[in-house]
């Protein structure tokens, strides 16, 4: 640890921390569920001229084939449309 993490470290407070009680740390509302809202996301081609695909779709904007995600680089298996969801 560098002395700057060290100086750091040593100032922090048990006020600086959060309850090591599970999370929701011992709430009566334990058990809920998380609202959820739905994203309705467009494929952006990574070429201006190229085409847009419809919203809340992952199908090929170019060819309606099925597109494969790799780390947010869509690319479609049945033609050469790249882009990525927005």
């Amino acid at each position: 640890m560098t002395p700057q993490l060290a100086h750091l470290e040593s100032a922090r407070t048990d006020a600086d921390r959060t309850p090591d009680a599970p999370f929701p740390y011992a709430s009566t509302d334990t058990g809920f569920a998380l609202a959820q809202y739905p994203a309705r996301g467009v494929l952006r081609p990574a070429e201006p001229t190229a085409a847009v695909g419809a919203a809340g779709s992952t199908a090929c904007p170019a060819c309606d084939g099925e597109t494969i995600n790799g780390a947010g680089l869509f690319v479609c298996t049945s033609c050469d449309w790249t882009g990525i969801l927005r």
